[in-house]
This record gives structure tokens, sequence and C-alpha cells, in this order.
């Protein structure tokens, strides 16, 4: 866990100094968006192998790979910064190795919780995995912002790197964590690939769940227009733009003490549909605000909510899949975790040319709110779900 945390915060630095750097070398929205082409073209291609990777080899050697592979792509970014010889398209190229590596080990990260805790316990634990994950995501915005504005882009770069060394130290004690001998899989055809896709498909329940979280993700998807909002709407520079990164994360953690503190809930399926409305309810509030304290609150309090919907529907998969299949299912989740942001960055960025940052973040309400509604209407099954 330990190890995760400092990968992660190293992540969300990096991403808050690329972020920050596109949008003030280019000053476009569209070039904000492309960087979703380079997160989303390795989840399309790379997607269905990184599961069928996570069933058939040692987890913690995909683990290990992935570590020292952003370390290595985030020293290159430094040295570039260093030299001053960086320009947008090598940030879009690591953009799309870094990308690519996480592919291949998200579904291996994923598929070692179930495998290490007991089933009774399993809600527990992917709430403080997921806490650990946002925990980052309220710690590496908020320290890229203020590293950017103190020392510049190359020093977040650097920092990040420095970060990658004990995510990697931390690893190694962990035990081999290769697959079981009854369910090692040594086939690698299209059937076996496509297996995780053909459970999820053939349960209505976790399509729904999916199909919401992707509309989110493909219409709200906040973080691409963040620099906008930083320098065009909200006047708050480098360290406000940290904050406003962070604060969902903040939101998050919130949410999952709550989890933590209800134990576990039975209603999973109505809980997730209220907290989707209402989290639609704050990106609204957010998409209109022109005060910083303002946009700060709704953003802890969307996080908030979207974090608890997150938790649920991760374990409303773990709990229906099972094991020998659980990395491919896994990587269908990550196709839409990580293909979902993606695609909000290409689809947020073309709507915002248009129609500017608040009135691409008002229509993204809209149309994820008649997938609800469709969702509701059609699929009771899902409000009825109980875990």
């Amino acid at each position: 866990m330990a190890s995760f945390l400092v990968g992660f915060v190293a992540f969300q630095m990096r991403q808050t100094a690329n972020l920050w750097l596109v949008y003030d070398l280019t000053g476009s929205t569209l070039n904000l968006g492309l960087l979703g082409v380079f997160q989303f073209a390795p989840v399309l291609v790379l997607g269905l192998v990184g599961g069928a990777l996570a069933d058939v080899v040692d987890r913690k050697t995909l683990l290990l790979f992935a570590m020292a592979s952003h370390l290595a792509l985030s020293v290159a970014l430094a040295m570039l910064v260093l030299l001053d010889l960086l320009q947008v398209w090598h940030i879009y190229a690591v953009t799309l190795f870094t990308s690519a590596v996480s592919v291949l080990e998200g579904p291996a990260r994923m598929a070692v919780i179930p495998r290490i805790v007991p089933r009774s316990h399993l809600m527990n634990a992917i709430t403080l995995n997921s806490g650990t994950r946002h925990g980052s995501m309220l710690l590496g915005p908020s320290f890229g912002g203020l590293v950017i504005g103190l020392w510049g882009p190359g020093a977040a770069y650097w920092l990040v790197a420095a970060l990658f060394v004990p995510s990697i130290l931390l690893l190694l004690p962990l035990p081999s964590l290769k697959p079981l001998v009854a369910q090692t899989v040594r086939k690698m055809d299209a059937a076996h690939l496509l297996e995780g896709w053909r459970f999820v498909i053939q349960t209505r329940i976790i399509l729904s769940l999916m199909a919401l979280d992707l509309a989110a993700m493909f219409f709200t998807y906040y973080q691409v227009l963040m620099p906008v909002f930083a320098e065009d709407i909200l006047n708050v520079g480098p360290v406000g733009f940290g904050l406003l990164l962070s604060a969902p994360a903040a939101g998050f953690i919130v949410g999952t003490v709550a989890l933590l503190v209800a134990g576990n809930i039975r209603r999973k399926g109505l809980l997730v549909l209220w907290t989707f409305g209402s989290y639609l309810v704050a990106v609204a509030v957010f998409a209109v605000s022109r005060n910083f304290l303002l946009s700060v609150v709704a953003l802890v309090v969307l996080g908030g909510l979207d974090g608890v919907g997150a938790i649920l529907r991760q374990t409303v998969l773990q709990l229906m899949v099972p094991d020998e299949v659980r990395g491919r299912a896994s990587a269908v989740l990550q196709v839409s975790n990580r293909g979902g942001p993606s695609m909000g960055f290409i689809v947020l960025g073309v709507m915002a040319f248009w129609l500017g940052a608040p009135g691409a973040m008002l229509t993204g309400v809209v149309i994820a709110g008649f997938v609800l509604v469709a969702i509701v209407v059609l699929r009771r099954e899902v409000a009825g779900y109980r875990g």
C-alpha cells in the first residue's frame, strides 16, 4: 500500500506538470484534449493483453516493471526541461508510453487485493486502496502546483523521478504473486483474451454501472479543463491550479472514511445511482462558479460523491467475478477507468473550443443526466442490487 501511495503521488505530480505545460506552451484547449488521444490509444490496443498477463504471470513482476518504466520516463522529461529542449510532442510521447505501461500493469494491481484479502473484508480493502490512490491525488497536484510555482516544471519532473525510487524499493519485500496452479492459463488466443469482456457483457448490472462511469468520464471530466479555469476564469495561477486539482481527492478521502464507518452497505446499487445524480449537480455548480472558494467546495463535494460511486462499482465487480478471470475482467474495468478519462480529454477539449469551458461542462452534465435516467428506467435491477 505504501508503494502504491508514493507511486500515485509521483504520477499525479507528473500529470499536473504535463497539463500546465501543454496549456502554457500552446494556450489551446484542443492541445489539452489531444493528451487524451495518447492516453487512450494504449488502452484500446493493450487493454486485453494487460488483463491476460495478470492471469498468467507473476503480478509482482508486472508492478516492478511499471514503476521502473515510470522512473525512466520521468527522468527523460526532467532532462529535456533542464536542456531547454522540451516541446509539446515530447509530453505527448511520454504520455503514450506511460499510458501503455499503466495499461499492462493496471489489472495486476487490481487483482492483487482479492487474492490476499478475505471476501468479507473486500469492500473495506478496496475502499482503503482507493483512498490511498485519491490521497495521492490530494498530495500530488498540490505539491506539483507548489513546486511549479516556486521552481518551475523541471523541478517537478525531478521530484517525480525521485519518488518512484522508494515506490520500487517498497515492492521488493512482497512475496511472489504468481497465478494459482489450478488457475494458470497458458493460452493467449482470442477466446482467452475476450473472456473478461464476455463476462461483463453478460452481467447486466456491471454493464450498467460501467455505462454510468463512462458517461461521467466522457462528458464531465473536469481535470482536462482545469488549467483554463485556473488561469482564465478564476485567475489563481499554478498554486491555485494545484489546489483545484487536489480538491476532489480531499472529498474522496471524506467519502472513503464514511464508507469505512458505514461498513458493508447492502443497497450498493441504489447508492451508486444516488451519488451519481448528486455528483452531476456538484459538477454544474463548479462550472458556473466564478469564486475560487466556491469552486474548491464544489470540487470537494463532487470528489467525495464520485469516489463513493467508484468504490461501490469496483466492489460489485470483484464480488461477482471468479478469480480465474479476475485479471481479464479487471482489464475491462481498466478500459473504462483509463479509456474514459482519456476520451473525456478529447470530448471536453473539443466542446470547450466551441462552447467555452463552462459551457462544455454544463452540456456534459445534461448528457450524463440522460444516461442516468435511462438506466433508472430501463435497468431497475441496478437500484435493487444488494451485495
